[in-house]
């Protein structure tokens, strides 16, 4: 990514995670913050999603101090990151989570969805190519197109008994933007691992962090909901949950030390730092 280009998105994805940051412990702190605008059921979600919020916020702004230190591969950790702030804060923006923090919602949404623009556009896909052996990337094609099976799956089944109904079941974001946008990016980014496209390994680690971050939310939310619901906790769900979550999350460094970016970024030693950001 040329050197004044990447300063714009870094910029935007700096802002995104400071009121992430703001808006999850604001959440945590406030938990009563969420009633009315979340059904009970759907609380212990919102809870551990400002937990992994407080994770992912902090994260992101490590990417970006790396990326200004002249390490272009943590572009792709950043990119994972952004993609999270988008789901998550999409999510609460689109499914009227109206509580007194919206409009940072929609500053969340807006900054780190500018930020994931810039980047697409400016990013070149043969930056990224590997630096030793690596995962089989027709097996991570192969995974994460049992993910968006599972994914779409699972979700039509929750979503059948509403269209018979014609009333829209609780959280019906998650399934708009999973079935419009996560799960079919997801699926051409496998396409691309699978024919060996260099712009599937530009997109694999940005797509294990994305599924394994939310993956790591709806675990939790999963192993803390009898606070809120009285009900007990299905094993099966851990379990599967667990494997979404922590399974890609595991693959990411192993990709990380096996990629290289040729492209040093917003940050070349002979040309200094970039100076803007908050």
């Amino acid at each position: 990514m040329p050197h004044d280009a990447a300063r714009l998105p870094l910029a935007l994805g700096a802002w995104a995670a400071l009121l992430a940051f703001v808006a999850g412990a604001a959440g945590l702190l406030w938990s009563a913050i969420y009633v009315p605008a979340v059904p009970p059921a759907l609380r212990s979600g919102a809870w551990s999603q400002d937990l992994v919020t407080l994770l992912a916020a902090p994260g992101l702004l490590v990417c970006d101090r790396l990326i200004r230190r002249g390490r272009p591969i943590a572009w792709l950790p950043w990119m994972g990151f952004v993609g999270y702030l988008i789901y998550a804060y999409g999510l609460y923006a689109f499914d009227r989570v109206v509580t007194p923090l919206f409009p940072l919602y929609v500053a969340i949404l807006a900054l780190s969805t500018g930020a994931a623009v810039l980047f697409v556009r400016h990013v070149r896909p043969e930056a990224v190519r590997p630096a030793g052996p690596r995962p089989p990337p027709r097996r991570l094609a192969a995974l994460l197109a049992a993910l968006v099976l599972l994914f779409g799956t699972l979700w039509s089944a929750m979503l059948a008994p509403a269209l018979a109904t014609g009333i829209a079941r609780d959280g019906h974001a998650i399934f708009v933007l999973d079935l419009a946008f996560a799960l079919p990016l997801i699926a051409v980014g496998a396409g691309l691992l699978w024919r060996r496209h260099p712009l599937g390994d530009l997109f694999a680690v940005p797509a294990l962090m994305k599924t394994g971050v939310l993956g790591l939310s709806v675990l939790i939310g999963t192993l803390v909901a009898p606070r809120w619901t009285g009900l007990p906790v299905d094993p099966a769900e851990v379990a599967l949950y667990a494997l979404m979550g922590l399974g890609p999350l595991a693959l990411v460094p192993v990709f990380l030390r096996r990629l290289e970016v040729s492209d040093p970024g917003p940050l070349d030693p002979a040309q200094g730092a970039p100076t803007s950001g908050p």
